[in-house]
């Protein structure tokens, strides 16, 4: 019987079904960069909002997996709706992200808080605001979590002026979670092409 749950190594030609951010990170993952392994829950898992009984024997299944090549591991449960991290909209920050889940009973609470995220106030309002249909379709994707000392945010182009010149970075200390949902006052930095010239607090500067 197919699996409806997919660890990023499993997935492959299928991967629109994980939304932007589970198929990025996966297909980053089997390309060999530090990615933190994860699995992905598709749309298709859910009744609604509410995970299969199948899918959820699955997810039981992975995350075993991880206790069982980490004793103390923790997971991010984060939102990858299929309209997300796309050309037309990012939806940086409007979907909800849950940190530093370990039980099975935080995960099941984990997963309906990401998945029932996609009917917010704040999702619908941007969905208008950008001329998107406000039904999205979600998958929900798991990652070891990064017990991270600087977490943060890279715009590839400056964000305000749109130029491939210059990079623009936010960060805090600790985990990134207060980053993208405003409750940290972040910290800022650029680098600049071609060479990655550095210009922000030494905090972070490289050595």
């Amino acid at each position: 019987m197919r699996q409806l749950v997919r660890s990023f190594e499993e997935l492959g030609t299928d991967s629109a079904s994980a939304g932007g951010k589970g198929g990025t990170l996966a297909r980053l993952h089997q390309a060999g960069y530090a990615v933190p392994d994860g699995f992905v829950i598709p749309p298709g898992a859910f009744d609604g909002d509410t995970l299969t009984p199948k899918a959820w024997i699955e997810v039981q299944g992975h995350l075993a997996r991880h206790r069982v090549a980490d004793g103390g591991a923790a997971f991010s449960v984060r939102s990858s709706a299929l309209s997300e991290d796309s050309a037309q909209a990012s939806f940086a920050g409007e979907f909800e992200t849950v940190l530093d889940i370990r039980t099975d009973e935080e995960v099941r609470a984990a997963i309906d808080t990401v998945r029932a995220s996609r009917a917010s106030d704040r999702v619908q309002a941007y969905s208008h605001a950008h001329g998107l249909d406000a039904r999205h379709d979600m998958a929900v994707v798991f990652q070891r979590l990064v017990r991270a000392d600087v977490s943060g945010v890279l715009f590839t182009a400056d964000p305000v002026t749109g130029s491939y010149e210059r990079m623009v970075g936010n960060y805090v200390h600790g985990l990134g979670e207060g980053v993208v949902s405003g409750e940290a006052e972040p910290k800022t930095f650029t680098l600049s092409r071609p060479r990655g010239k550095y210009d922000g607090p030494n905090d972070l500067k490289p050595l």
